[in-house]
């Protein structure tokens, strides 16, 4: 086993290392007899994941060059960053929003680079738990975008449980006996173990009442409702988290008070007439029992992506403090993005289309006592990576979901608030919106009654109603066929 690294971690004396290509590292043979720290030590003090899982002590100084361009993942595995080694261009034009944060200068590139390291990241699984009756046992080439779903919702627990400053404990013995990481890994883990309420099994049979089956590509507006679906059964009933997917494309104020709030006046949500012009205001604030997961799938283009209109609008939504990215990809490609530049020219993502082995259940003697899944290394190591995707956002498919999540009513008021000022400044463009936000929408189920009312009072409407009637029969003698007006 080599682990490579900068610097020696604290308590290994230089000497025990070895220059190979500008690199430094230790084999574990050194270790193995005696020289510096024991194995478990190393376990619990070298850590790894790109700049944020990396150990360095800052005190002992390293006379030893030691390449830039190198980077430690969890995993042991030297991994070159194809970013590291060439200025940064995507702090140019403006700089990045990611997650609710904006990176304008060289001197926030760590900090951004620390940040994405430290996100979770859900690929495709093999040889996990058979799906009956249709033998597959891994999701490699159809489940990319529930692999997405599944990062974009990670974010929305981590968020909601541990606020979005929270990052993972550096050490993996400390990460394992977290609370939070054990479970959110649990949940997530490809397994039929009741515990695992996100776990690909989960997903495939929450998208069979959409009539998709095991083996079958998903959309993003179908992987909105999965995660929905699971969120409703698994969450919701202890008044945690509510996921609301608005599939009108449009954000309906209205609709969201009243699922939000028991102490809301529940009226309809739509207008009773679907020309009624209305001036009402929106509910005051009120409390909300549980935080909101928001998730707007959206069509920008007909047959590709509208980049001219839309790239820069698109961008700015991830410099909103509620953003959690949105679903996307090119077709047949999904990933889950979470940064963009600022000038709208690239998107950047976690990728999932790459094939990891699934966990695998904790022995019976010890699952009472332990995690029901086996948080082995091998699988802690697998959820991190320092390389993630960049597309251009010219390539990016027309459909995707936006995603948002709010703490409280507060929060969503706020939400509402920078999306409208955003909408206020694509018309100042003239440029279109993403999407509507509105007090309610419109009420199409009663058109059929409505059309009728309207052609009843065209009925009763009448032009020449004062005039004698023998004039009105002279009129009407003149009149051709081509001057008769039908209400359609």
């Amino acid at each position: 086993c080599v682990v490579w690294c900068r610097c020696p971690p604290p308590g290994i004396r230089k000497s025990n290392y070895r220059s190979d290509g500008g690199r430094t590292m230790m084999s574990s043979k050194q270790n193995r007899n005696g020289d510096g720290m024991n194995g478990k030590k190393m376990e619990e003090e070298l850590v790894e994941v790109g700049d944020y899982f990396l150990e360095k002590d800052e005190e002992e100084e390293d006379d030893e060059e030691v390449s830039d361009d190198e980077e430690c993942c969890l995993d042991g595995r030297s991994v070159g960053s194809d970013n590291s080694d060439r200025p940064d261009r995507s702090l140019d034009g403006g700089g990045v929003y990611m997650l609710g944060r904006q990176y304008i200068d060289m001197d926030d590139f760590l900090l951004k680079r620390q940040y994405e390291s430290s996100l979770f990241w859900f690929t495709y699984r093999k040889d996990f738990a058979e799906m009956a009756p249709y033998g597959i046992t891994s999701d490699a080439g159809w489940g990319c975008m529930l692999r997405a779903a599944q990062m974009l919702l990670s974010h929305a627990l981590r968020r909601h449980y541990r606020g979005p400053d929270w990052r993972p404990p550096l050490p993996l013995k400390a990460r394992r006996a977290e609370v939070f990481v054990s479970a959110l890994l649990t949940w997530m883990a490809d397994a039929t173990h009741p515990s695992c309420a996100y776990s690909i099994h989960r997903m495939v049979a929450a998208g069979l009442p959409l009539k998709m089956l095991p083996g079958e590509w998903y959309g993003p507006t179908t992987a909105a409702h999965v995660i929905a679906a699971l969120t409703s059964s698994h969450l919701e009933h202890s008044k945690q988290l509510t996921t609301h997917v608005a599939s009108h494309g449009a954000l309906c104020k209205h609709a969201l008070h009243s699922l939000m709030g028991p102490d809301v006046t529940t009226s309809q949500d739509s207008l009773s007439h679907p020309l009624q012009i209305t001036n009402a205001q929106s509910p005051p604030p009120t409390h909300w029992n549980t935080a909101l997961l928001l998730i707007l799938p959206l069509r920008l283009g007909l047959n590709s992506f509208d980049h001219k209109n839309y790239s820069t609008t698109l961008a700015h939504t991830f410099s909103l403090p509620q953003s959690l990215g949105f679903l996307g990809g090119s077709p047949r490609h999904a990933l889950w993005f979470y940064a963009a530049n600022a000038d709208g020219s690239t998107l950047y993502g976690l990728d999932p289309h790459t094939v990891q082995a699934a966990p695998s259940l904790s022995p019976p003697s010890l699952s009472h006592h332990h995690h029901p899944i086996h948080l082995s290394d091998d699988y802690l190591c697998s959820l991190h990576t320092t390389k993630p995707a960049t597309m251009d956002m010219t390539k990016l498919d027309p459909s995707l979901a936006l995603a948002f999540y709010c703490q409280d009513h507060a929060d969503f008021t706020n939400l509402c608030t920078s999306l409208q000022n955003l909408n206020n400044s694509c018309t100042k463009q003239k440029k279109p919106i993403l999407f509507d936000v509105v007090e309610r929408l419109p009420d199409y189920t009663n058109v059929t009654d409505v059309m009728a009312e309207l052609a009843g009072a065209a009925d009763s409407f009448s032009c020449d109603a004062d005039l004698p009637a023998g004039k009105r029969e002279e009129e009407d003698d003149g009149l051709s066929d081509e001057d008769d007006y039908v209400m359609l």
